[in-house]
């Protein structure tokens, strides 16, 4: 088997110069902020930038960041409507026409929150990053998306996953219309907002989400994120929960 087309390859010596703010350590100034100092911007729609990733970690790959706002200290969860399409649409756009672009294979669209999360700037922004090489969707099947209904509207569809990628509670939407993205922001919002104030007598502190885009349809799983299970890391085994219910009951309550 070909080694380029099933692994990443992490760049170390360009990570050791990547800021680090999710403490918001005194000595380490938020890059984000300091807007004046940012360079090959694509794209400014008023506190939205565009602009390449300064520290491509992953070789292979031409990595971007969508800063969210100029808020170091805001969340997806609490933008007003207005702002939370206006972030999204350009998002997804970004991602899909990445997508289109021949010199990818595939394209990730991710986002890191929190300190479980894997991220290091805690100021809010998004990741779109182009694979030379690697097709992220080849581990991925559509029985990871499958679920317990949690709420259906516009063509979209929320449900708690029955069968996890990586194991506990991961929440799937399935979005089928181009006409239904606003739908889909609604709830990615909703979902993030119960998974930071609501989830689990309110321990989470950390999610990522992952966007995918198979035969038209767009999928984004978003998991709460603590401190990876040692039978999927030494196994890959995923772990089901026994209270879905429970959770569903929960979520339903509170947004729907």
């Amino acid at each position: 088997m070909d080694h380029q087309a099933t692994h990443l390859y992490f760049q170390s010596k360009v990570s050791r110069h990547k800021p680090m703010t999710l403490n918001q350590a005194e000595d380490h100034p938020c890059p984000f902020c300091d807007r004046a100092r940012l360079r090959d911007v694509l794209l400014e729609d008023g506190p939205i930038l565009l602009l390449k990733n300064k520290y491509p970690v992953l070789a292979d790959t031409e990595p971007l960041v969508l800063i969210e706002t100029d808020d170091c200290l805001g969340e997806l969860s609490e933008y007003p409507r207005e702002h939370l399409f206006k972030v999204m649409d350009i998002a997804i756009n970004q991602w899909l026409a990445m997508e289109k672009d021949p010199r990818f294979v595939s394209v990730l669209f991710l986002k890191n929150h929190g300190p479980f999360s894997g991220g290091t700037i805690r100021h809010p922004h998004m990741q779109i990053i182009g694979l030379n090489k690697l097709d992220c969707r080849q581990y991925i099947r559509l029985s990871h998306f499958q679920g317990v209904p949690i709420h259906r509207e516009n063509q979209v569809e929320l449900n708690v996953s029955t069968l996890p990628l990586a194991g506990f509670y991961e929440f799937n939407l399935i979005a089928r219309s181009a006409g239904s993205l606003h739908t889909l922001a609604l709830m990615i919002q909703k979902t993030v907002h119960f998974l930071l104030n609501a989830f689990r007598d309110k321990s989470c502190n950390s999610y990522n989400f992952f966007f995918y885009h198979i035969d038209g349809v767009i999928y984004c799983k978003i998991i709460p994120r603590y401190v990876t299970t040692p039978i999927f890391m030494g196994y890959l085994i995923p772990q089901i929960p026994d209270n879905l219910q429970e959770i569903l009951d929960g979520f339903t309550s509170l947004y729907f």
